[in-house]
């Protein structure tokens, strides 16, 4: 009778405590959620002109109660030349040899972190850090970090529009230094991310990014990235994407100076570069 007694004890006991902590694991499952993507784009053409592109990111982000975490990293490098035909013997015998040196003509590489806190459904505070290396945008180093609050404007299951406004601190490390321009600089940042989920299996994102250097007030920068996801199956993606970058007071470069006859005159000026930069990019993605 007694074995009886403690068999119902321990089950009324062990019946409570299974339940909470099956509750606490549901409550961490839900709380705190992982989610990884791996992107990966190639181009390559030979023959008369050799071309080769490669592009590699990658990006994790974590989700628990009002706060959300995003890494994001990446790269692309393209190289192109053409085939170069070197005829070796008389013309009236030779051998002909070719051969295609591709030089860099595209390079970025990129890492940011941003967290996001959020107060209530409508306002957050968000702050992060970026690193950028574009040497033919005119920079080798560029680290930003910003700081701020934000407004979620719409947030559905096929919606999402948000804006972010923040002070920014820029140090940026430039190919051919700027005589007249500090290479670290205060600024104010403004910018908006808009999702939108199409259909089932397509997706549109556009993020618009505006800074404004605090210390120079024509140097104004844009950045606006749109990409159209479409799904394969329900880890493979296919991401067309397209990224234009602005700026109104662009890096400086050199070019060799040139008299009006077009006679080279052996010395260089220090001339502006391109104010914007278009990138477009099909990426296979890789949800996990």
């Amino acid at each position: 009778m007694k074995s009886w007694i403690m068999l119902l004890a321990a089950g009324t006991i062990a019946a409570p405590v299974a339940s909470l902590q099956e509750e606490l694991q549901e409550e961490e499952e839900t709380e705190i959620r992982w989610s990884y993507s791996a992107e990966l784009s190639l181009l390559f053409t030979s023959g008369n002109s050799t071309v080769r592109t490669f592009g590699l990111g990658g990006g994790a982000r974590r989700e628990w109660g009002g706060g959300e975490l995003s890494l994001t990293a990446g790269g692309l490098r393209t190289e192109s030349g053409t085939t170069r035909r070197v005829a070796v013997g008389t013309p009236d015998n030779f051998t002909v040899t070719s051969d295609a040196d591709p030089e860099p003509t595209a390079e970025n590489y990129f890492a940011r972190g941003e967290f996001e806190r959020s107060f209530s459904d409508h306002v957050h505070l968000t702050t992060g850090a970026g690193w950028e290396r574009n040497t033919f945008a005119g920079y080798e180093s560029k680290l930003s970090l910003v700081g701020g609050i934000g407004n979620m404007w719409i947030d559905t299951e096929t919606t999402r529009l948000k804006s972010d406004y923040g002070f920014t601190y820029t140090v940026q490390d430039d190919v051919v230094d700027d005589p007249d321009k500090s290479s670290s600089f205060g600024g104010i940042r403004v910018s908006t991310n808009f999702r939108r989920q199409l259909t089932e299996t397509a997706n549109l994102e556009s993020t618009l990014t505006l800074d404004e250097n605090l210390t120079d007030a024509a140097d104004l920068r844009a950045d606006l990235a749109n990409s159209l996801a479409v799904d394969i199956n329900s880890s493979l993606a296919v991401k067309t994407g397209l990224r234009l970058a602005w700026d109104n007071a662009p890096a400086l470069t050199r070019a060799p100076l040139e008299e009006p006859g077009g006679a080279p005159t052996g010395e260089t000026v220090l001339v502006p570069r391109h104010k914007l930069d278009s990138t477009l990019t099909i990426a296979l993605v890789a949800n996990f």
